[in-house]
């Protein structure tokens, strides 16, 4: 329950939904447990499982009643996209009228924008408060992603669907402070509460400073898109390559758009430096942060970027090991705040490259001090304490 003791009967809105592989997912799918476990009611209108190698579209997912939604699938191309995402609106507006007529609040999470239509159009149908959960300014992150050009119709009607969406909610909740400045310059009057993705006290690593061998492996772990630039790393390796440098390697694991063209760029330049996994359940990835020397992450240099923090942040530092990464914004100022970490320029193979041999040429001194990133999360940045404030700041707050 919250802590006035009301107990809520909520009803969660998002195209991406356990057991996906995403962040979305993860963010839905362990929120909606813990408030389940805080006494709510909690049902969820999904798409059905399509990220992530997964297809069991009858999943239960416990306490958690969960009706889900046939998508298009086919999402290759701005068209085919525009299509997968209207095959989930029009379809959760239709399944949550298989659900309860009355709920108190109605929370939907976007990108992409279509989830907040059908959150915003099934709230007024049920009667319900509608709480929009936002995780990257859309279009513009879907402009960065390759998804839709930045020019034309569907961008310019998307920023109308943006306005009108951030202005019918009842209240907003973001991911950072960036973004939360950001959509009060759209909607005036507005106060998005800051929800961040965080992480359950139950992933925390419990072991301290990695050993260490003379061999560094840096893992990155998550998608395998245009957002995430990862043909840097392969530049980077191969800068570490043609120094002679062996004992560095980078391990990708994940999919994505860009992993099939990575595995074969692998192989033509014959890079032995690095190489790309699949993709792995969370509790595995968990486990395996928790083996590597070090985490890796980076975004496009782009000011939409700029706005968010990855959810691998937190994930990452919940692994305490130390991180490379190259971000902006409030990403940086946190993992800035442990001595264990390495920044380096997102759009700098080489400068990846000079951070990785300067963590192997002192690995015991970041190691140990990574160890401190651990503590951060558990006193800001954990999933239970995000969920308390959820329900106390933007369901409960009129």
């Amino acid at each position: 329950m919250c802590s006035d003791g009301k107990k809520l009967k909520i009803l969660i809105v998002s195209q991406f939904y356990y057991p996906d592989i995403t962040a979305c997912a993860f963010r839905m799918h362990e929120t909606a447990q813990i408030l389940a476990e805080m006494g709510h009611e909690v049902h969820v209108v999904g798409g059905e499982p399509h990220k992530g190698q997964v297809s069991d579209s009858g999943i239960d997912d416990g306490k958690i009643k969960v009706v889900r939604v046939e998508l298009f699938k086919n999402p290759v191309g701005k068209w085919n996209y525009i299509r997968h995402y209207l095959s989930f609106m029009f379809g959760a507006i239709k399944a949550a009228r298989k659900l309860d007529s009355v709920y108190d609040v109605v929370w939907a999470s976007s990108p992409p924008l279509f989830t907040g239509i059908a959150g915003w159009a099934i709230a007024r149908e049920k009667g319900a408060k509608f709480c929009l959960d936002i995780r990257d300014i859309w279009p513009e992150s879907a402009v960065v992603a390759g998804q839709i050009s930045g020019k034309g119709v569907l961008f310019n009607a998307a920023k109308i669907i943006e306005k009108m969406l951030y202005d019918a909610a009842n209240q907003i909740t973001c991911v950072a402070k960036p973004m939360a400045e950001y959509i009060k310059t759209i909607c005036a009057g507005c106060e998005p509460v800051v929800i961040y993705n965080a992480i359950s006290e139950s992933m925390l690593s419990k072991g301290g400073a990695q050993s260490f061998d003379g061999n560094l492996n840096i893992l990155y772990i998550g998608n395998m898109g245009f957002c995430q630039n990862l043909n840097l790393v392969l530049d980077a390796a191969k800068i570490l390559q043609n120094k002679n440098i062996t004992n560095i390697r980078f391990v990708m694991i994940g999919n994505g758009v860009e992993k099939q063209m990575l595995g074969q760029r692998i192989q033509d330049e014959n890079i032995e430096l690095a190489e790309i996994r699949d993709v792995v359940s969370k509790e595995k990835a968990i486990e395996l942060m928790g083996q590597a020397h070090a985490l890796m992450l980076h975004l496009k240099d782009d000011g939409t970027m700029d706005k968010t923090i990855p959810s691998k942040v937190f994930d990452y530092m919940a692994a305490g090991r130390p991180v490379l990464y190259g971000l902006k914004g409030e990403a940086c100022d946190i993992l800035g705040g442990s001595g264990g970490n390495l920044k380096y320029d997102p759009a700098d193979a080489q400068s990846l490259a000079d951070v990785a041999t300067t963590l192997l040429s002192d690995y015991s001194k970041f190691s140990v001090a990574a160890t401190k990133n651990v503590d951060l999360v558990k006193s800001s940045f954990l999933r239970e304490a995000m969920t308390r404030k959820l329900v106390d700041k933007a369901f409960l707050q009129n």
